[in-house]
């Protein structure tokens, strides 16, 4: 299986630099202090697509527009073709993370 990506910075320069159009599953990061903390855990059949989605002033969920406010932000993925293999690896990230905005 592939594996996760390098951490980026999440803005739309690098998103467009490092996201594929390809499918999988991401992770979105907020640091605070010295940690890292996943807050919102996806997936998508074009990851550039969905990552920008969320970045636009249309994003209807609160609480990642929150986060994207207030913290430096980063984000994660993993290619993933098929839509049964994102499934189980979104809710198995959900499960180890649990992360704020995936209430």
């Amino acid at each position: 299986m592939a594996k996760w990506s390098s951490r980026h910075s999440y803005t739309e320069a690098s998103v467009r630099k490092y996201a594929p159009t390809s499918g999988g599953v991401y992770r979105l990061i907020n640091k605070s202090g010295d940690k890292y903390y996943v807050f919102y855990v996806g997936q998508s059949d074009n990851l550039e697509r969905r990552l920008l989605e969320h970045l636009s002033r249309s994003e209807p969920d609160a609480c990642i527009k929150r986060h994207l406010r207030d913290y430096d932000c980063s984000f994660r993925f993993i290619e993933i073709s098929s839509s049964t293999e994102r499934d189980r690896v979104e809710r198995e990230q959900i499960q180890e993370y649990n992360p704020d905005c995936n209430g």
